[in-house]
């Protein structure tokens, strides 16, 4: 989902496809979920709508529920140990608290269920946005609580208030 330019939610099979050609041409596909990520959009991340794995995921901010910096790279072996021990590092990196910070998060987000509610919320919001005047509302779009309310213009924009 892209999450810039208005959440542009790719067709059902998009991601399948672009796995598919990542595998074909050996090129990793790597999933940006900072934004998308972490039950935003209905489930733990966006991929997981079509099943598919990516060689990389990297996610961010709701990794610690907004609360402290943290985030994340995440990959196997095969792709992480293409990096040797001394060629690569951060001075923040493996923050004690950030960890224990971004754990605590990934708790909450299991236990209260944060990816079921926010498919079933986002699943009334948009029912209920499309009951409103077209006149009004032009289209509505995303998936889960990830979501884009384009609104009519009528009457000029905030440059001219």
């Amino acid at each position: 989902i892209q999450g810039e330019a208005g959440v542009i939610v790719p067709d059902e099979g998009y991601l399948t496809g672009v796995r598919q050609l990542c595998s074909a041409h050996n090129v990793l596909f790597i999933a940006d979920e900072v934004q998308t990520g972490l039950a935003r959009t209905g489930k733990m991340l966006a991929v997981d709508y079509e099943n598919v794995r990516p060689d990389i995921v990297v996610l961010g901010k709701a990794l610690s529920g907004g609360v402290y910096p943290v985030s994340a790279v995440l990959c196997d072996d095969e792709v992480m140990l293409t990096i040797k021990p001394g060629e690569h590092g951060s001075t923040y990196g493996g923050n004690p608290l950030a960890c224990r910070v971004a754990m605590a998060s990934l708790e909450v987000i299991e236990e209260e269920k944060l990816a079921e509610n926010a498919h079933l919320m986002g699943e009334l919001l948009r029912a209920e946005l499309m009951k409103t005047p077209s006149d009004i509302v032009t289209a509505v779009r995303g998936k889960g609580l990830l979501n884009a309310i384009v609104i009519k213009q009528t009457k000029g924009n905030a440059e001219n208030l």
